[in-house]
């Protein structure tokens, strides 16, 4: 089992960004599903004939919502990077209503800080090998002003 499991992390058919755009659609639509099922809901409170037919389509759309979006969230982990708990995490989400827009606007995030986390890490690795050679050390270094380019 952990075999084929890895085996499937390591295929990552999409690439990120195929990927990315994948999973949002899909939670986008979990969330379209919930707000169908919610007016489904109120429309078999509150409208005298014909409510129910509208409840009937309202949930098994939002059920095929929300198991395309199960499938995007355990399909998609690996070609975005993710680990099993951060895919089980979006599967989790799925269950409160508009939790997966909640979960997609946190990823997204991660995502775009992602870049920065790198660029940083770098940037303090080339203080630290900076410090033995030329005198910059990291104190220097990052106190140091930017120069100005023309």
């Amino acid at each position: 089992m952990r075999k084929a499991l890895r085996k499937f992390e390591k295929a990552r058919p999409f690439t990120e960004s195929e990927a990315w755009l994948l999973f949002r659609i899909a939670a986008v639509a979990e969330a379209c599903g919930w707000t169908l099922l919610i007016v489904g809901i109120a429309a078999d409170r509150y409208l005298p004939h014909g409510g129910s037919s509208v409840l009937i389509l309202a949930g098994r759309t939002h059920g095929m919502l929300f198991l395309l979006y199960c499938l995007a969230s355990l399909g998609l982990y690996p070609s975005l990077g993710w680990s099993r708990w951060r895919g089980l995490f979006a599967l989790a989400f799925s269950v409160p209503p508009y939790g997966t827009l909640l979960f997609e606007q946190w990823a997204a995030g991660k995502r775009h800080n992602a870049g920065f986390r790198t660029y940083r890490h770098y940037m303090v690795y080339r203080a630290v090998l900076s410090g033995g050679k030329g005198g910059r050390g990291l104190t220097q270094h990052t106190m140091a002003k930017p120069e100005m380019v023309s």
